[in-house]
């Protein structure tokens, strides 16, 4: 079904502004880029093109500059085509840009006085088509964009025949779909990277953290070791035993994401017994309701029992821990309860909280709530893992 003039402009006319509005988002939402602003520029002065078009060419619009209808159109051609130039010129990060901006300004001055609209477009498509082809060749990038920009040549070029109403605008408006998709590419690629460039920072601190936890937990188990020998030689050789176990644990799982929860409790009943000797303190660990399939990130759970262990049992010979989990519909979350004393339980901002959510973000990104606080009988520490 053909379309009337008046449905033609309006369906140009959306396309238009649609994009601009796009550009402009582009604009705010990205680091104020300034590429996207020119294409937005380049999109308005196509409607600002069009609306002169429903006057004649011989009437001045503006009296005071004697500009009639035609000349006001050439030059809304002329900005809206330096504008497509100087999006290539940012986007593409093409040298010499300033330079470029000056000899296009001067070169459409000339246009204006001397040449006809017909030979200024024509100039500004070979200047897009040499630009794109120069980021293709360079950079083996922009495929979109010389498609686009061959594509508008091509519609002017059947416009220009009679073989193609509104060849021009047709024209642009396949041009600023390619721009569009090439754009939301863009951004798709840029968000991939700084997702990775997240996760590998994120790693980077778990190997940081553990590499300041783990000696530190070794220097302080050597020293005991060394009193134990002194004073107690019997329970020197079952802290041996004990260490050894942890070490070979640690070992195990250390650089693994995930690791079976199973795996993280035997490491925390060797580490008791081993804090049990050091303290001289009987460390009871208790599990409810922990399944075997359950998977966490290494240490975490560990984590926050040596926090629960760092103080609170000072002049006590027992100790009680639990670890919990409860399940619903939506939500997976384990609790790490202690009864040392509350008021000076495990702190939301050292190395081994760090080390905990560090740990969580890499494993679940957002989807994970971790708190840590005082209970009426000790300190509790909640995990959950929305599904």
């Amino acid at each position: 079904m053909d379309l009337s003039l008046q449905e033609s402009v309006l369906v140009i006319v959306s396309v238009l502004l649609t994009a601009t509005a796009f550009n402009v988002a582009l604009y705010f939402g990205y680091g104020k880029k300034v590429a996207y602003l020119f294409f937005a520029f380049y999109c308005l002065f196509h409607c600002f093109k069009i609306y002169l078009k429903t006057y004649p060419e011989e009437q001045e619009l503006i009296p005071f500059l004697s500009l009639n209808g035609y000349e006001l159109v050439y030059i809304s051609v002329i900005l809206g085509m330096l504008s497509l130039s100087v999006f290539l010129a940012y986007y593409f990060t093409i040298p010499y840009r300033r330079q470029f901006v000056a000899f296009y300004l001067a070169s459409a001055v000339l246009y204006f006085f001397f040449l006809h609209e017909l030979e200024f477009i024509k100039f500004s498509l070979i200047i897009a088509l040499a630009q794109s082809i120069y980021v293709v060749v360079k950079y083996s990038k922009g495929y979109l964009v010389l498609l686009g920009i061959l594509g508008f040549a091509f519609c002017v070029w059947l416009g220009w025949q009679g073989a193609l109403n509104y060849g021009y605008f047709v024209g642009a408006i396949f041009l600023i779909l390619c721009m569009v998709l090439s754009s939301s590419i863009e951004l798709a690629r840029q968000n991939r990277e700084y997702n990775e460039t997240i996760i590998r920072a994120s790693r980077l601190e778990n190997q940081l953290l553990k590499s300041t936890i783990q000696p530190h937990f070794i220097m302080n188990s050597l020293t005991s070791l060394q009193e134990l020998i002194e004073q107690e030689p019997s329970k020197a050789s079952k802290f041996v035993l004990e260490l050894s176990r942890v070490f070979e644990l640690f070992a195990k799982i250390s650089d693994r994401k995930l690791i079976p929860i199973n795996d993280e409790l035997d490491l925390i009943s060797a580490y008791l017994e081993i804090m049990g000797v050091r303290k001289n303190i009987s460390f009871q660990l208790e599990r409810i309701d922990l399944t075997e399939d359950d998977a966490i990130p290494p240490g975490v759970l560990l984590t926050l029992v040596e926090n629960g262990l760092t103080h609170g049992y000072e002049d006590r010979e027992e100790g009680r821990f639990s670890i919990a989990r409860k399940e619903d519909d939506s939500t997976l979350t384990y609790s790490v309860f202690n009864d040392g004393k509350a008021s000076s339980g495990a702190s939301n901002n050292g190395t081994g909280i760090n080390y905990v959510i560090s740990r969580l973000k890499e494993s679940y990104a957002d989807r994970f709530d971790f708190q840590s606080y005082p209970d009426s009988n000790g300190w509790l520490s909640t995990i959950t893992l929305w599904k």
